[in-house]
């Protein structure tokens, strides 16, 4: 359904100034939404909408209604590059791998196990068609008001994806344990880490951006998670610093994004052939430098939301031929594709360093 003529304006100007100024699409959409103030019925709309126009670099057909239910890996706005290095990695599996990129993502959310159980959390959140889908994880079917509920200002749950919390998970932090975030970001995978821990032992969430260290600390205390200490690491000698004392190190390197194109179809306007090379250096100099954070005996996780083995296998294999990784020996990888059991694209791989 085409959307009401004065609300055009409002959709072109969050396409067009999240792209032009690199902004993150879910900073556009709020900023519609405030202007509008949206039934729940027409805040569907106007995201569908926009991540339509987004998808198909299409604005006036995506306004028009014509790219309503829409999934087309031939109409798609797909970087050449990216089409040659996917390509060469699916062949005919290819446009399957579009198709599952263009598609929508459901909501989930992970149950704060330091707060709440998943039950209480259910119960609490009826009204938005709680659906469990494990002893962690529900799928939230009506999203609409969800984060302004007295559940989530309690602390009861955040937003993450079903393969982020598995990723979370092959880690196996417990009770007790130091842990390293190496790359933190605002610390959805350290405040797991402080749930299955149960809040004994220490996470040292490292981030070279203090504001999402900063984001961290209010999402800590909205959690109950007191054992996470946010380090800004300005040097690389913050990291330096914890060589050898983790039991376990969780690397969430930065990558391409495209396991996660579902939820931020923006991500491809921003990537270029040039930074993906400068990608491909920077996450093997991560791994070098934040693997060694174990112990001996300690375990390390790599963990990125792309679906390019460039980015994932490739990048361990590396990692171990090389004299760092030389402790070191790959216990266990796996991947998926966006959509897999409804979640993410991720390549995670799970290694251990000799005692």
């Amino acid at each position: 359904m085409p959307l009401p003529t004065e609300l055009h304006a409002a959709v072109r100007d969050c396409v067009y100034d999240t792209l032009a100024q690199g902004r993150h699409l879910s900073s556009g959409i709020e900023r519609v939404f405030r202007e509008v103030q949206p039934t729940e019925e027409l805040a569907s709309e106007l995201r569908r909408t926009i991540f339509q126009a987004i998808r198909y670099d299409d604005v006036e057909s995506a306004l028009a209604g014509e790219l309503d239910g829409i999934i087309d890996p031939s109409r798609c706005a797909m970087p050449a590059w990216l089409t040659v290095q996917l390509r060469n990695t699916y062949g005919d599996a290819t446009d399957d791998v579009l198709r599952r990129m263009l598609s929508d993502a459901p909501v989930f959310v992970r149950i704060n196990t330091l707060r709440t159980t998943l039950d209480a959390c259910k119960a609490a959140l009826h009204e938005h068609r709680p659906q469990p889908v494990s002893d962690l994880i529900l799928r939230i079917d009506r999203p609409f008001g969800l984060f302004t509920t007295e559940a989530f200002a309690a602390g009861w749950f955040e937003q993450q994806d079903v393969t982020s919390v598995r990723a979370g998970l092959e880690l196996k932090a417990e009770a007790g344990e130091r842990i390293v975030d190496a790359c933190a970001g605002s610390g959805g995978k350290s405040l797991l880490f402080a749930a299955t821990m149960l809040n004994r032992g220490r996470i040292v969430a490292v981030d070279v951006v203090a504001a999402k260290l900063q984001a961290l600390r209010h999402r800590s205390t909205r959690a109950g998670a007191d054992i996470i200490e946010a380090r800004l690491a300005s040097t690389t000698k913050i990291i330096k610093r914890l060589h050898e004392t983790a039991d376990g190190v969780f690397i969430d390197a930065p990558c391409t994004g495209t396991g996660v194109v579902r939820r931020n179809p923006d991500i491809l306007f921003h990537r270029t052939e040039e930074g993906y090379r400068q990608l491909l250096i920077m996450q093997q100099q991560i791994l070098r430098r934040s693997a060694p954070c174990a112990k001996p005996g300690g375990r390390v996780v790599y963990a990125v939301c792309s679906v390019l083995p460039e980015e994932g296998a490739h990048q361990v294999a590396t990692f171990l031929a090389s004299e760092t990784g030389a402790p070191f020996q790959l216990d266990h990888e796996w991947s998926t594709l966006p959509g897999d059991d409804g979640g993410d694209g991720f390549y995670v791989a799970h290694l251990k360093r000799s005692s």
